[in-house]
């Protein structure tokens, strides 16, 4: 039985065991990395849940589930699996929470679930990328955590990230906070190739 994190019951239960350190331990909606999709829905759900492929490779594919009736946390989960995988095994997770036209409230959460989250994983590397504008959108501003967890290779590590977007149109997007859960192995796929 897979070990619980329910990042985010959003700090106000916020559990690990106290010996985690496998980012596959890690769960968002009960969803861990590993896990198949099918699990969760159906086939049918997930092809129309596909969105627009990264643009350089298209080994993994992005998904987006919007207000499904188990989530009990997010608004929304954005979930890889690659292409052709027939069991739809999940190599990324991210939960977003929008915050409509409220940042500070999204960097409040943010800071309270980082805190929380360095003192659970006292030796984890942690690396507070501070505001950058947003690559897609150069009027938008992302502020980013990475917790690393577990060995590092190179600059590749199994991490759990946390963000706040803080969108310049907000007709066409929410401020939102975003948990994400990525191994090693996708982290270097999304540097190396997603974008080329």
């Amino acid at each position: 039985m897979k070990k619980l994190l329910a990042i985010l019951i959003l700090i106000l239960t916020l559990q690990t065991p106290s010996q985690a350190d496998d980012i596959r331990d890690f769960q968002i909606e009960g969803m861990s990395i590993g896990d198949s999709l099918l699990d969760f829905v159906s086939e049918e759900k997930i092809n129309k849940s596909l969105i627009k492929p990264y643009p350089g490779d298209d080994t993994l594919l992005p998904s987006e589930f919007n207000n499904l009736s188990f989530f009990k946390i997010y608004d929304s989960l954005q979930i890889t699996f690659k292409k052709n995988d027939k069991e739809f095994i999940i190599h990324s997770i991210a939960g977003i929470i929008s915050y409509e036209n409220n940042i500070k409230k999204c960097e409040k959460k943010k800071n309270e679930i980082v805190d929380e989250l360095s003192e659970l994983f006292k030796s984890a590397e942690i690396t507070d990328e501070g505001k950058r504008i947003h690559p897609q959108d150069k009027k938008s501003i992302v502020t980013n955590v990475i917790i690393d967890i577990g060995e590092k290779d190179g600059i590749f590590a199994d991490h759990v990230t946390v963000s706040c977007f803080d969108w310049a149109d907000s007709s066409s997007f929410y401020d939102h906070l975003r948990i994400g859960i990525k191994t090693q192995e996708y982290d270097k796929w999304l540097f190396e190739k997603a974008y080329k």
